[in-house]
């Protein structure tokens, strides 16, 4: 089974973030109303370990997926609240994800 991992970049994530997160790690751009929902789901997964949120700032394709990659091991990343920009299709392709394809709410890239 293909291991995922979703990237959110929308700015007010809350709202979805635990249904996400009970099923997916997640790396959550770092608002304010993300860290509220975050801190949350730091709580949640007492109870839940398999609840993993890390927020992160910086936005650049190539470093978020060489971090995420010291952290997790993924097939699959499901990108919410971003385009596929040319920098972000190069650096997955630069991380052998060759399978991009575009979804209502970004893009979901596989190996």
């Amino acid at each position: 089974m293909p291991r995922s991992v979703a990237i959110v970049f929308a700015e007010d994530y809350a709202s979805q973030l635990e249904k996400l997160a009970f099923h997916t790690p997640v790396w959550l751009i770092d608002t304010p109303e993300n860290r509220t929902a975050a801190e949350e789901a730091w709580r949640t997964a007492v109870e839940w370990p398999h609840i993993t949120v890390t927020l992160f700032r910086e936005a650049d394709w190539t470093v978020l997926l060489e971090l995420i990659s010291l952290r997790e091991r993924f097939d699959v990343v499901e990108a919410i609240g971003t385009s596929l920009t040319p920098h972000a299709r190069e650096a997955l392709g630069a991380a052998r994800f060759v399978r991009i394809e575009e979804t209502p709410n970004g893009f979901r890239a596989r190996r």
